[in-house]
C-alpha cells in the first residue's frame, strides 16, 4: 500500500523484509558472522505469517539462522504451514491477552517442544509477543530471541566501527 499512499504507481526502490535484506548483506560479504559468537545451542524459528506467507522469505530466513547458529531445528509444520503465533498480527500485542493467547496455544508449545531447542528466534515483533506468551504460560524452558538480537550478537563488527577506547 505504500506505493499508492506515496502517490506512486510503482516504488522507485525494492521493499524488501529484514530476513531478505539480512540474507542479501550475508551472501554479499557486506555482512559477516563471527565463527567464535555463533549460537551454539539448539534454536528453531517462528515462521511469521508476512515474512513467510507474504513475501516468501522462508529460505533467506533459514539462511540467515544457519549462519548464525550452529544448531537449527525446524518446527513441524512449517515455512507456510506454521501454526500461528496466535498474537493476532499485533492486535492482541496490544491488549492484556496474554495468559489467552498463551493458554489457547497449545498446540504452539508442543510444537516447540517437540524440536528440543533452547531459543526461539522470532523475526517479527508480534510473533515475539505471541511466543513469549506461550512460553510464560506453559512455562517452557526456552527462550525467544529477535532475528536482529540474534546477528548483532553474531556479527563481526568492522574495527572501523568499533569504539575507541578510553
Amino acid at each position: 500500500m505504500a506505493a499508492q499512499l506515496l502517490g506512486f504507481k510503482n516504488l522507485p526502490f525494492e521493499v524488501l523484509q529484514p530476513a531478505e535484506f539480512y540474507y542479501e548483506l550475508l551472501v554479499t560479504g557486506r555482512l559477516k558472522i563471527d565463527p567464535a559468537k555463533r549460537i551454539k545451542e539448539p534454536v528453531t524459528v517462528q515462521d511469521p505469517c508476512n515474512v513467510i506467507r507474504r513475501a516468501g522469505a522462508a529460505e533467506k530466513l533459514r539462511y540467515v539462522i544457519k549462519a548464525a547458529c550452529e544448531d537449527f531445528r525446524d518446527m513441524y509444520p512449517n515455512r507456510e504451514h506454521n501454526f500461528c503465533c496466535n498474537s493476532g498480527g499485533g492486535l492482541a500485542a496490544l491488549s492484556n491477552w496474554s495468559a489467552h493467547k498463551g493458554r489457547g496455544n497449545r498446540v504452539k508449545a508442543e510444537q516447540i517442544l517437540r524440536t528440543g531447542a533452547k531459543i526461539v528466534i522470532t523475526p517479527c515483533h508480534n510473533c515475539h509477543t505471541g511466543i513469549k506468551d506461550v512460553i510464560n504460560y506453559w512455562k517452557l524452558p526456552v527462550k525467544t530471541m529477535y532475528l536482529d538480537q540474534l546477528l548483532v550478537s553474531t556479527m563481526v563488527i568492522p574495527e572501523e566501527l568499533k569504539p575507541e577506547e578510553g
